[in-house]
């Protein structure tokens, strides 16, 4: 990692606390609360923009929900890492024949690397981020976490990062 990246993550990181002066955080647990229906209600209440960079995606309640935004006119990107589109129950290829490729993107890391961010910006003022990926294993099975923000510097920041994995060809 590069000293401009570390500093970037190291921004980041203290700008949490920034996110107070917006709403007050929300975190959930994916064994203990509800975060698949936070997430939905986060999507329904999209107006203009849902930018999403995703590892693993299955849950076929995100799917539909993420294709009523789109129906409704919101401007639904998706980046999702490229190895995990050979899985299983992955949505990705299922989400790039819906939505068409000038709204999906497949991305991998450098060398052996992978698109690991699990990360979204809703409307370009709130965000949603953390260990949880999109499938209905991280909901029924794993023990993982995600965050929501309304803030916008940390929203800007992570449409920074969105369209900088968006635009950036590996």
């Amino acid at each position: 990692m590069s000293a401009a990246q570390r500093l970037r993550h190291l921004w980041l990181l203290a700008a949490l606390p920034l996110a107070a002066a917006g709403a007050e955080p929300e975190v959930y647990f994916s064994r203990s609360d509800p975060v698949e229906q936070k997430i939905v209600r986060e999507i329904d209440g999209t107006r203009k923009s849902i930018h999403l960079l995703i590892y693993s995606f299955t849950d076929e309640k995100l799917e539909t929900a993420l294709l009523r935004a789109a129906g409704r006119g919101v401007d639904v990107k998706i980046v999702f890492d490229k190895s995990q589109t050979q899985e299983k129950h992955s949505l990705a290829d299922a989400m790039l024949a819906k939505l068409g490729p000038k709204r999906v993107e497949f991305r991998t890391g450098r060398g052996r690397g992978i698109m690991h961010e699990k990360m979204a910006v809703y409307d370009g003022a709130d965000v949603s981020l953390g260990s949880f990926n999109w499938t209905a294993n991280a909901r029924d099975n794993n023990w993982e976490n995600i965050i929501f923000l309304h803030d916008l510097r940390l929203a800007t920041a992570c449409e920074h990062e969105f369209q900088r994995v968006w635009s950036t060809r590996e």
